[in-house]
């Protein structure tokens, strides 16, 4: 993937904020390329060069921005699991629902959803799996999900109780990306629906020893 320095000296934060429309479109069609080339070759032939070469910017315009190639799928994976967080916030602060069981049901559905539908985001994932300079990346979206999951039993919302909550959020987010885990690099497939189907009913026995209805 281009480029192993040593871990401890690599940087995943974008150089400088584009201050100019200009730069802002050239940051976009630098994403767009490198979502491109997620989706339809090996990622370990994609580089800073073969990214820039598909949007048809300069390398140097590559690096004004972004230090390496691992900051891009930093930037790419946050912007995704932002979308997926608050999507998961909204089901879990719609009053529609009539028992935590059914918001359980509708949040890895929006996961199913999330895989199912961007393929980028799979490979993605499995970026930050195998990555080590990214597994920080999805350490930090994990401990953001945990934290909020936590401040919400710790109102006693979801009819919590019996347990310590940031401790629970945190082997329920575990169980939750389980499924992620384990189907990453994988093309969707009836396998794939069956392990949907096990970490579903795996994360529901798990809460239902804390969440009452």
């Amino acid at each position: 993937m281009g480029q192993h320095a040593p871990l401890e000296s690599i940087t995943l934060e974008r150089r400088t904020a584009p201050m100019q429309q200009r730069a802002r479109d050239r940051i976009d069609l630098v994403l767009a390329a490198t979502e491109s080339l997620l989706a339809t070759t090996p990622v370990d032939t994609i580089t800073t060069s073969t990214i820039a070469a598909e949007a048809k910017v300069p390398v140097s315009s590559i690096y004004r921005y972004f230090p390496n190639v691992f900051a891009i799928y930093k930037e790419l994976f946050e912007t995704r699991t932002t979308q997926l967080h608050a999507c998961i916030a909204d089901i879990l602060e719609d009053g529609s629902f009539t028992s935590w069981r059914e918001r359980h049901l509708a949040v890895m559905l929006a996961l199913r959803k999330t895989l199912g539908d961007d393929p980028v985001y799979r490979s993605l994932f499995h970026l930050m799996l195998t990555t080590r300079e990214l597994r920080i990346v999805k350490e930090h979206a994990n401990a953001q999900i945990a934290a909020y999951l936590a401040a919400r039993w710790e109102r006693g919302l979801d009819g919590f109780e019996g347990g310590a909550p940031l401790l629970v959020a945190r082997m329920a987010t575990e169980i939750f990306t389980s499924f992620e885990t384990l189907t990453s690099g994988e093309a969707q497939s009836a396998w794939t629906d069956r392990m949907f189907a096990e970490a579903t009913v795996a994360l529901e026995r798990y809460l239902s020893v804390y969440l009452k209805d």
